[in-house]
């Protein structure tokens, strides 16, 4: 085959089609992020084949700890915040005054670079929603999608930047089950799933409605890609089959018959334990899957994966970034090795990583992964 362009060969993969070689397209914003670069630029660098994710064009309180960009987009919504700085880390205690009553929540976040690496997540002391009457409050935390076109690029801009260099998805929101699960706290929410499970459906209703409007304006605008992530209703954090059965599994598909009914593509993503909730993940008919983690992280056999699922959709991931991190070269060559023996005669695989190559990768691990793939 001649040479195809890193879009070309992508696109190819997504759809099945031949490639002139597999794709090698690993997540990489947190090494970027330490090389203090673009990823385009690191791209280019290591000759990869680039996805480009779009941010979501509305945050919330619970993604902005801060609330320094949604206050304007809140205009209904006093907020009050109060910062004190600790060692490594600011407590941020929030009392948001909406037209339905008060919330209030205590949270801490790290600083970037210390012992929860150069991307931590914040951590709720006390949670958002405590009450039914707190899950119809935070209805007014969730800007309205008027805001949605201008508050986020032209699909255009992005796919021109990136030109035949690689792909660009959109994210349209954090996601339904990250707004859920961090109003909650994880612990509270899966306690809810049993105890009180009209409550959480209430709550997973409100934010599916604002996820799915924003969608739909994000798919209006030209969007061929759309990024969704369900990792915090992962059976990684504790949620059961049964749960993800019966309540995220409707979800995802709603979500992929929205997009297909606009001829875009849906990528899928959770980045932990996927052995018993794959099978409805792919019946919902998903195009992509990432991340594919390897055990001890993740319980994925992949050969009976390829066997059983090879084909259907188009798998992305599966090489360790704490392998890539801490292992040596030729260990990383063989893994990659071992990992297109088993994915390429499916004909839909894009080589990846279980999450975002870390700072502080060394450069020979690095040159490992990458040349070893498009070998």
């Amino acid at each position: 085959m001649k040479k195809m362009t890193s879009r070309e060969r992508l696109l190819s993969a997504i759809e099945g089609e031949p490639v002139d070689r597999i794709p090698v397209s690993p997540r990489i914003w947190r090494y970027a992020l330490w090389k203090k670069c673009s990823k385009l630029e690191l791209a280019r660098r290591f000759d990869f084949d680039y996805f480009e994710f779009g941010t979501g064009p509305l945050g919330t309180p619970l993604s902005d700890v801060y609330c320094e960009t949604v206050e304007s987009l809140l205009p209904e919504v006093k907020i009050d915040v109060r910062k004190q700085r600790q060692e490594n880390k600011t407590e941020i205690e929030r009392t948001f005054h909406t037209p339905g009553g008060e919330l209030h929540d205590l949270l801490v976040q790290p600083d970037a670079g210390g012992e929860y690496g150069i991307g931590p997540n914040p951590e709720w002391k006390e949670p958002l929603v405590k009450t039914d009457q707190d899950v119809e409050r935070l209805a007014h935390l969730l800007p309205e999608s008027r805001h949605v076109k201008d508050n986020f690029p032209s699909a255009y801009e992005l796919e021109a930047e990136v030109g035949d260099a690689g792909l660009a998805a959109f994210r349209p929101t954090v996601g339904v089950d990250q707004v859920v699960v961090d109003a909650l706290g994880p612990a509270r929410a899966m306690i809810l799933s049993i105890e009180n499970p009209r409550m959480l459906d209430r709550l997973i209703e409100i934010v599916d409605a604002w996820h799915t409007q924003v969608m739909k304006l994000v798919l209006e605008d030209g969007w061929k890609i759309i990024f969704d992530a369900f990792f915090n209703f992962s059976l990684s954090v504790g949620w059961s089959p049964d749960f993800y059965r019966q309540t995220v599994a409707p979800i995802i598909k709603k979500h992929t018959d929205l997009v297909h009914s606009y001829g875009a593509k849906m990528m899928f993503y959770d980045d932990g334990k996927l052995s018993r909730s794959i099978g409805y993940i792919i019946d919902a008919g998903v195009d992509i899957i990432q991340t594919l983690t390897p055990p001890p992280i993740g319980d994925l056999d992949f050969k009976h994966l390829a066997e059983t699922y090879g084909g259907k959709v188009c798998f992305n991931g599966g090489i360790d970034t704490v392998r890539i991190r801490f292992g040596r070269p030729e260990e990383i060559a063989g893994k990659v090795r071992e990992l297109m023996d088993i994915f390429a005669p499916t004909g839909r695989f894009i080589l990846g990583t279980s999450d975002s190559i870390t700072e502080g990768t060394p450069e020979e691990n690095m040159h490992a992964f990458f040349e070893t793939g498009k070998k």
